[in-house]
């Protein structure tokens, strides 16, 4: 009879060209996403002091603040929250790689609360870390094992339905061969522990839709692949000095490509990517350029029968001047709504947010309300 019930439905698949893996948790959950944000926060080890490896950078009393800034997420119709974290300082450098700075996990247990308070779903990513094509992958891969064990376990009986796992943010200076192998042994290192959550997992090159589409799919069939969408990077990164001083030292692009708008190529920028960028840009900066980036996203869900989910997209808020900025928010928000990809937006409250000042309703411009759609009563 189960054997009967299975044809029957695989059947029926085929004949309404549904994918037969559509009932599987990944994909129930990525529908289930909604509209995400980015807590950034967690990850901001910067704050803390290199001789102590910043291991402290958190501020215990920050984390009070954070419950109205969930409140606030829910009201605004948010449903998803992505927790970058940075393990990597909380973790020794030495083997066994012991978690040290237990006392931070109140930090993400707060949000969990809180979360499960307002309905909102969590994404727990590892933010940062070393992993190379040099000598730094044989001490690197067991200590992200490592930490993996110690947060798995210590979440392992969160609801599944509303936590997710992402194992390892924006590889990068690694071959996606390389990649591979690494994110094979961290899901088998994980799934040994949480066998029902759900993990997110994306490419090297900084979680590029190209380092996805070189990835291919792994032997789980829950997973929802990530990818990060900063193009066009000449506008999204403007005058971002940590992305490239000379490479993104042009400032004042509009959003589209209007050539009577565009300021002169800075100086700065010749001989580098960034000159690519800018002579690009009357291509790059259109929304049909940026549609097909998008739609070969949706073609790897597509061919592969898997979800995708795009965990970062933004702008630096800076430079560009605002109408550009809500004119990229309702295009690259348009197009990953059309193609039914959810998303996480980089991010709540630093340097891409899209308040004008603290978060709060009155810092929201109303183009932004217009262009989000936000529920701005109960």
């Amino acid at each position: 009879m189960q054997i009967l019930r299975l044809l029957i439905f695989c059947c029926a698949a085929a004949l309404l060209n549904l994918p037969v893996s559509a009932q599987s948790p990944a994909w129930k959950r990525a529908g289930a996403m909604g509209m995400g944000i980015n807590l950034s926060w967690l990850e901001n080890y910067w704050n803390g002091t290199p001789e102590k490896d910043y291991r402290d950078y958190l501020d215990m009393g920050s984390i009070a603040g954070k419950k109205q800034d969930l409140a606030l997420m829910r009201q605004l119709g948010f449903t998803t929250v992505r927790l970058p974290v940075s393990f990597d300082h909380w973790t020794s450098r030495k083997a066994p790689y012991v978690i040290e700075e237990r006392r931070y996990f109140a930090a993400i247990d707060s949000i969990l609360s809180w979360a499960g308070e307002y309905g909102l779903k969590v994404i727990i990513d590892d933010h940062h870390g070393a992993l190379d094509d040099s000598a730094r992958v044989m001490q690197e891969l067991p200590r992200l094992e490592a930490i993996w064990r110690q947060v798995a376990t210590r979440y392992k009986d969160t609801d599944p339905e509303r936590v997710f796992f992402e194992l390892y943010n924006e590889p990068h200076q690694i071959s996606s061969e390389a990649w591979k192998t690494c994110a094979l042994q961290l899901l088998k290192t994980v799934r040994d522990i949480a066998p029902h959550h759900t993990l997110i997992i994306g490419g090297e090159s900084w979680n590029s839709i190209d380092g996805l589409l070189k990835m291919g799919v792994l032997p789980d069939d829950n997973i929802i692949y990530t990818f990060h969408f900063y193009d066009p990077f000449l506008f999204t990164h403007q005058g971002a000095s940590w992305a490239g001083k000379k490479e993104t030292a042009n400032t004042g692009i509009p959003f589209p490509y209007d050539a009577s708008a565009m300021p002169p190529l800075n100086p700065l920028s010749k001989g580098t990517w960034g000159e690519h960028n800018y002579n690009a840009y009357s291509v790059e900066g259109q929304a049909a350029s940026l549609r097909k980036k998008l739609e070969a996203a949706k073609a790897f869900s597509d061919k592969f029968k898997v979800p995708v989910f795009c965990g970062e997209w933004g702008s630096y808020k800076k430079y560009p001047d605002p109408a550009s900025r809500v004119r990229y928010m309702a295009t690259i928000k348009g197009l990953l709504e059309a193609l039914h990809i959810p998303f996480a937006y980089w991010e709540w409250d630093q340097s891409f947010s899209f308040f004008d000042g603290e978060p709060s309703l009155k810092n929201i411009p109303a183009p932004v309300r217009k262009t989000w759609g936000f529920r701005i009563g109960g």
